[in-house]
């Protein structure tokens, strides 16, 4: 008596074989991998890109400008990938002080008047408009949150507006309650870990993670005039609470630093300038999506954005970057980039 193996094989939902992945595995073939979508800098996007259903962690020490560099990261993906962004902030304020500070990076000059420049209405309210379409603030006032809790948020806001949530914001991880069952905090971590890339995947959104470091070790360097100048160094997954758990768990991950402007940069044998902050990828998966190593990027503080710079010095805006010219009026009439 013959046995029929297809048949008497039972159905296991966590086993796949070739044939169930066999559409996607020709358009990789044919079509190839893709980048993520583009950050806003040519310098940042050679290294680091955004991919949907994917996740970036950023480790960073106090007040370094990490909140900064990821509002600018995340306007730019609304402003030229079309991305509704969720973002829970705490840290940040209350949602009016939130909304105050992506209304100024939106307008590139400050929200708030005052002697030097104003917005005009016109363009606050232009700036209403952008960000009633692409931002969202969970904020839980003065009650725990607890990851689930917030996953439902995330949920509640695609349902009640009928809309496709793009990328979520945890600023910082230390203000979500990721352990409400007390377990030793490896293991908390680990399983949080888990379930953000699982909701991350099932739902094509990209979630973006911001770290605190714990005390880092300061490194000292003698100075000309014969003083040592003592200054903490660039992060890495070690001086996180969780340590490799982050690297086994991430697959964007970025560590920002602000460096002393008394130090000399290794590479261009120049000092550091004060608006400078050092964006170093630790860790990029798949390969497609970047490549590890260090970029700069500089603050302009009365547009509370960040720009890069060329080949020649030159300041590089992301709308310099990214932005269309206007059409062409003789035909055909459509955008050409730069």
């Amino acid at each position: 008596m013959s046995i029929d193996l297809k048949q008497s094989r039972p159905s296991n939902d966590f086993v796949h074989r070739v044939t169930d992945v066999r559409a996607g595995l020709e358009d990789l073939r044919h079509n190839g991998l893709k980048r993520g979508d583009h950050p806003g800098f040519e310098n940042l996007y050679d290294h680091y890109s955004v991919k949907p259903g994917s996740m970036t962690f950023i480790i960073a020490s106090p007040a370094v400008g990490k909140t900064a560099i990821l509002y600018e990261i995340l306007i730019n993906l609304a402003e030229y990938s079309d991305y509704r962004i969720a973002i829970f902030s705490p840290e940040g304020g209350s949602p009016t002080d939130l909304y105050a500070e992506i209304l100024w990076a939106v307008l590139r000059k400050p929200f708030l008047k005052n002697d030097i420049v104003n917005a005009s209405d016109e363009e606050v309210e232009a700036a209403y408009a952008f960000i009633e379409k692409h931002f969202y603030i969970i904020d839980s006032g003065l009650k725990d949150l607890t990851a689930e809790s917030f996953f439902r948020a995330v949920e509640d806001i695609e349902k009640e507006d009928e809309i496709k949530i793009d990328a979520i914001v945890i600023d910082p991880i230390v203000e979500l309650n990721i352990n409400p069952d007390n377990k030793r905090d490896d293991i908390a971590l680990g399983s949080f870990l888990t379930r953000v890339r699982k909701f991350s995947s099932e739902k094509m959104i990209h979630t973006f993670i911001a770290i605190h470091t714990k005390a880092m070790q300061a490194l000292s360097k003698k100075m000309d005039d014969g003083t040592t100048m003592l200054y903490y160094p660039q992060p890495t997954f070690f001086d996180t609470m969780g340590g490799m758990m982050w690297s086994r768990k991430g697959y964007m991950v970025l560590s920002l630093w602000r460096p002393p402007v008394e130090l000399i940069h290794p590479d261009e044998d120049r000092p550091y300038e004060s608006n400078e902050t050092i964006i170093e990828v630790l860790k990029v998966k798949p390969k497609i999506m970047g490549k590890r190593g260090k970029v700069s990027l500089y603050y302009d503080y009365m547009s509370s954005r960040f720009y890069e710079k060329d080949g020649l010095g030159n300041k590089q805006f992301s709308r310099d970057i990214l932005a269309k010219e206007e059409p062409k009026q003789d035909p055909p009439q459509e955008e050409i980039p730069f």
